[in-house]
């Protein structure tokens, strides 16, 4: 254990169910995230605190203290923490919000604690806190929320995935239209069987979009970043989806798609690409439908979660 009693970290927001990689295929993004100050208390107890969004306050009902506690009983460590939790993204926007915060609170302990556990372990209790907000344990938020990068989820238990190789040049322009969708509604929505046709085509977008995104093939990006499984039934979810979509690929960009169960949708473009005029069109669209809209525009975060300061 280190003699340190305060740490920060920050844990990027992330999107999930990217194109074809539902539930497999995630990636972190620059800017945007969860700070989050773990400090040492005397107790057991923990206390939570929290920024610019209403959280629970019961550890038993927060998703960073239940990833925390199933950290600490697994290494033993029966200390008090207090967690402070600084939001400067929405809950509820379909960019890893609950991810962000439960990888966030595992990976500071572990810094805090001097655990020694590599990120690709602590992935299993972060899960623990996802499963708590979603009913699911996917990692295609936590993964890449973890470990940076796009990254591809083979199995969660125990965690088995890899980093995939992506264009320096690539960028991401998230769109945020000030509706809610929460997931459970956007899971339920999806049938429950698909015919085979629509399983070979998922599998061959899946090999096309990881061999593009490996060798700097923006074509095969853009032709690889179809969803047969959820996009087209979440996308009824959001209002004016079609036409951003269409604004999107009218302003060249390098595929289109639903950031994790939305509303958020993402658009790929090339780092030199100026989205002035494009954001401007898509404000209007959504001013004239009476509905406000926010945008993120990021590279692809390669770092993942990170200490940002130590404190005794």
């Amino acid at each position: 254990m280190t003699s340190k009693n305060s740490i920060t970290v920050f844990a990027p927001a992330s999107v999930s169910n990217v194109g074809p990689g539902f539930d497999i295929l995630g990636f972190a993004l620059e800017g945007m995230g969860d700070t989050i100050t773990l400090t040492k208390k005397e107790g057991t107890v923990y206390t939570i605190k929290a920024i610019g969004a209403d959280l629970p306050t019961d550890p038993e009902k927060n998703v960073a203290t239940v990833a925390l506690r199933s950290f600490c009983d697994a290494i033993g460590y029966k200390g008090g923490f207090e967690i402070c939790i600084e939001k400067n993204f929405t809950p509820g926007s379909g960019l890893g919000s609950s991810a962000s915060s439960a990888v966030g609170a595992v990976f500071a302990a572990n810094q805090l604690l001097g655990a020694g556990y590599t990120k690709e372990e602590l992935i299993t209790h972060a899960l623990d806190g996802e499963m708590l907000a979603s009913g699911n344990r996917h990692a295609d938020n936590v993964a890449p929320c973890m470990l940076g990068g796009f990254v591809a989820v083979k199995s969660c238990d125990p965690f088995n995935g890899f980093q995939v190789a992506y264009p320096e040049a690539l960028k991401t322009l998230i769109i945020f239209p000030d509706v809610i969708i929460k997931t459970a509604d956007a899971r339920g929505i999806l049938p429950r069987e698909v015919s085979m046709s629509q399983a070979i085509q998922q599998a061959a977008n899946m090999a096309g979009l990881i061999n593009g995104l490996m060798t700097n093939n923006f074509q095969m990006i853009r032709d690889s970043l179809q969803d047969q499984l959820a996009q087209p039934f979440r996308k009824k979810l959001i209002p004016g989806y079609d036409e951003v979509e269409k604004l999107c690929q009218q302003s060249d960009s390098v595929g289109f798609n639903i950031s994790g169960s939305g509303p958020s949708m993402f658009a790929f473009f090339k780092k030199e690409h100026d989205l002035s005029a494009l954001k401007q069109s898509v404000s209007e669209f959504y001013k004239s439908q009476g509905i406000k809209c926010r945008f993120h525009e990021s590279g692809i975060n390669g770092r993942g979660v990170e200490v940002l300061l130590f404190k005794d």
